[in-house]
């Protein structure tokens, strides 16, 4: 059964990480459109298909990849606020997403039987699920991946951290 494992993962990896992707960019679109006025857009992708769906002033924009590579490619945008607290709620809610589907991933292989091939299925989709949130959440400067020249969530809630004027 090693086998199948070989195959299941990156199968696992290119289907379900633009889900996990979406899963996180909500955790983040969810607080901005709970604080801001305005429209918040998802960004899934970093290819130029094109496809949105618009759900009141949540904008999702499905892109599409320029390789299987960067199937975890995504980003929200919404326009900033004066609020310090809300302005890091709003970037760690992504982080807080990815471990809250971590751990559901986590309970359903622990308190559920499931067939061997859909073990494997959850398997992988929480393994990947826990590396997009320590990804995410520790302050770090991308460097040779879609995000070159981007920063985590985790250093965007330090730079937010340091400001002292703000509320």
């Amino acid at each position: 059964m090693v086998f199948i494992d070989f195959i299941v993962y990156p199968l696992v990896y290119i289907l379900f990480m633009p889900v996990l992707t979406t899963i996180h960019e909500l955790g983040h679109s969810i607080p901005a459109l709970i604080f801001t006025k305005y429209e918040v857009n998802i960004n899934i992708g970093n290819s130029n298909l094109k496809k949105q769906i618009k759900l009141s002033r949540l904008i999702i924009n499905i892109n599409g990849y320029k390789s299987i590579v960067d199937v975890s490619y995504g980003y929200v945008s919404w326009k900033p606020i004066e609020s310090k607290f809300k302005s890091i709620i709003m970037i760690a809610g992504g982080p807080i997403a990815s471990l809250c589907t971590s751990i559901v991933l986590y309970l359903s292989l622990y308190k559920i039987e499931l067939p061997y091939l859909i073990m494997i299925i959850f398997n992988g989709i929480l393994l990947f699920s826990i590396g997009q949130f320590i990804v995410t959440i520790l302050p770090i400067k991308y460097r040779d991946n879609a995000y070159k020249g981007f920063t985590s969530d985790g250093y965007k809630i330090l730079q937010y951290l340091k400001i002292k004027n703000r509320i």
